[in-house]
């Protein structure tokens, strides 16, 4: 082609539009009929090799545009989309997907949007190209959107009949925003979707890497007042300011191959200090195969009656807890997760002297505060430091349910759970070593007794927490927890210890 040709190529062509096209053909010496010959002598293979390396942005929206062959060539190829749909990581290989095996396993406690009256009210996919329809209905970031914000704005939350396909590839019937592998310094929120009349469910998105071997990375790191105490991501139906009082809202969101990494400024676990926030009624969280971790706060927090499931992830080196469920009506199903190495203060705070003395000046004002003002009282006036002071336990239960199986919970700095005011946990196949217990060797889980609260005791309250273990025995030997890391496809093994051997 003419060195002056006005088409731009960078990665691959991009075109301005097609009167650049049409102007480059005639510069060539070709007439509109000669056009369409030279198209029509084309292989369809040669042709598809060209449409793929200009990419699906500029066919839809361009190149389709020139003629009647590349018209029907691009927007009616059933095989060209679902090469795009492969590339950019939209159909998943089937050995990611949930097996039946799995879905049965969890199909008491699945969310809303899992369950079966969802799938039955699907709406039916576009009948022209569905593959195509697939592709622009699970956005692709950085491809389609250069913002998750952006994308997930695009992103229908009504499911549809998933769409059949003989090969080995999975196509999921959830709008997915797809991730590219790389870092994204966003931070996400995502409200609850009003319920209409006759609604059955919630509505329902996804967030995943586009290739599961190989993650992608959200990432909310800054020291900006601005920012205080903000959440990396918060998923709610609360809205203070919404304009719908009283309107039931609901909202179910699937994670999966990601790694969420959070720090910010301040010191107020209970006000969003948290990579990751579930929050309200109907809060349906569903991970799969990500890893947490807040340098500045607790790791996950799931509160007001909110829902999670987690499985096959690692929760690992917050400076506070690393799993808070907290408050009546919340629930957790976790299974095949690491919860390692959290409690231990402000991470930042560790790596110097400076720090050092700051964390030992704060715990000094804790315990004098506490002797004089009381506990509340206390906690209120120590927010004023931005330092997350160390002693909390791995996972933390505060009147809510959590079934724990088949997991691994070490070496955080208290205990590996602790369970209060008529907290429930199921503890099934778990092992849960080498928790410190501040300098020593630690319980493994900690229950509030009814004497533990002086205040309640003498009011007649019962607040103490239950814990039932089995059917499968617990393991609480001190072994080294490496030889019982939980592996999943996202964190293989070299990715899993280059997180744990980081200096705390």
């Amino acid at each position: 082609m003419d060195s002056n040709s006005s088409i731009k190529s960078k990665d691959h062509p991009q075109c301005d539009d097609v009167s650049d096209i049409q102007s480059n053909l005639k510069q060539l010496g070709l007439s509109d009929n000669q056009h369409h010959d030279w198209l029509s002598n084309l292989t369809e293979d040669v042709l598809f090799t060209i449409l793929l390396y200009v990419g699906p942005k500029d066919v839809d929206e361009n190149v389709k545009f020139v003629n009647r062959i590349l018209h029907q060539s691009t927007s009616h190829s059933l095989q060209l989309w679902r090469e795009f749909c492969i590339l950019t990581g939209k159909c998943l290989a089937k050995k990611y997907a949930s097996t039946e095996e799995t879905k049965k396993e969890y199909d008491a406690f699945r969310p809303m949007a899992l369950s079966a009256e969802v799938k039955k009210n699907a709406v039916e996919p576009a009948k022209e190209n569905r593959f195509r329809s697939y592709y622009h209905r699970n956005p692709c970031v950085p491809i389609d959107f250069e913002a998750i914000k952006s994308a997930l704005a695009h992103c229908p939350r009504t499911p549809v009949k998933v769409l059949e396909d003989e090969s080995e590839l999975d196509f999921s019937a959830t709008g997915t925003v797809c991730l590219m592998p790389g870092v994204y310094k966003e931070r996400i929120a995502i409200q609850g979707e009003v319920w209409g009349v006759g609604s059955t469910g919630n509505k329902v998105v996804s967030i995943r890497a586009c290739f599961p071997e190989k993650g992608a990375t959200i990432m909310h790191y800054t020291d900006s007042q601005d920012a205080k105490n903000q959440p990396c991501v918060s998923i709610s139906t609360r809205d203070a300011e919404d304009a719908n009082l009283g309107a039931q809202k609901g909202i179910s969101v699937n994670l999966s191959y990601l790694a969420l990494v959070h720090s910010t400024s301040g010191s107020d676990l209970w006000g969003g200090n948290a990579a990751l926030v579930v929050d309200g009624a109907r809060a349906q969280v569903d991970m799969n195969s990500c890893v947490v971790q807040s340098h500045s706060g607790r790791g996950i927090v799931v509160t007001n009656q909110a829902e999670l499931k987690i499985s096959a992830s690692s929760v690992t080196n917050c400076a506070a807890t690393g799993f808070y469920l907290g408050d009546w009506g919340s629930r957790a199903h976790v299974s095949r997760c690491n919860f390692i190495r959290n409690g231990y203060g402000t991470r930042e705070s560790l790596s110097s002297d400076e720090g050092r003395q700051e964390l030992e000046s704060v715990l000094a004002e804790w315990a004098r505060l506490r002797a004089n003002a009381g506990v509340t009282d206390a906690a209120e006036r120590i927010e004023q430091f931005n330092v997350v002071p160390p002693g909390h336990s791995g996972i933390y239960i505060e009147g809510a349910m959590c079934w724990i199986e088949d997991s691994l919970i070490a070496s955080n700095c208290f205990t590996g759970t602790t369970v209060v005011r008529n907290g429930f946990l199921s503890l099934s196949g778990c092992d849960i070593p080498q928790n410190t217990g501040n300098g020593r060797v630690g319980h493994p889980i900690s229950i509030e007794d009814d004497y533990d609260v002086l205040n309640n005791r003498l009011q007649g309250a019962r607040i103490r927490g239950g814990v039932v273990e089995g059917p499968r025995p617990n393991d609480y030997s001190n072994t080294k927890y490496e030889e019982k890391l939980r592996k999943t496809p996202f964190m293989t093994d070299e990715k899993l210890h280059s997180i744990l051997d980081a200096p705390v």
